[in-house]
């Protein structure tokens, strides 16, 4: 589990806020950004294309799919598929489509093979969302959705309020 973690934190790091200057306007789709690099491998490129669905079909809330090909252990992590399915609805009404796709990439690391998409939705467009999708073999093994970056404060508005007090 320890394990997991590390590679979901590295691999969100690496859509994280370099990445979203990148990203060009566009409602979900299954077709990659100009910059997104090739999958090395046929894992790669199987993780790229069935992430690619389960993420599409993920976003319209048909998470039947996505929950079968999780192991058991993914799905006792999640709950219920109620749960993830609640889960999935909670998202759509807070934060809306997907309206950027900033970028998306496949690597591989201790045998799985990952899908990771950064995405701005429209309930939130000061915000940047990773989504990573982890395969070993045809079931999916890791599936995490976290905040990559957060641009909604002015962070640096605080600063003379800071330096003042020096």
């Amino acid at each position: 589990m320890n394990s997991t973690r590390t590679v979901v934190t590295a691999a969100l790091l690496l859509l994280g806020p370099g990445a979203y200057a990148q990203g060009t306007t566009t409602t979900p789709s299954a077709a990659p950004p100009a910059a997104a690099p090739a999958p090395q491998t046929p894992a790669e490129q199987f993780a790229l294309t069935r992430g690619r669905a389960l993420m599409l079909d993920f976003y319209a809330v048909k998470v039947d799919g996505l929950w079968n090909a999780f192991t058991p252990e993914l799905q006792q992590q999640w709950g219920s598929l109620e749960g993830f399915r609640a889960f999935r609805e909670t998202g759509v009404q807070q934060y809306g489509k997907e309206t950027q796709l900033v970028g998306e990439r496949t690597f591989t690391r201790a045998g799985e093979a990952f899908y990771l998409r950064s995405a701005v939705f429209e309930g939130a467009p000061k915000q940047v969302w990773g989504l990573i999708i982890g395969f070993t073999g045809l079931r999916v093994t890791t599936f995490a959705i976290n905040l990559l970056e957060d641009t909604s404060t002015d962070q640096v508005a605080g600063l003379p309020t800071v330096l003042a007090g020096r």
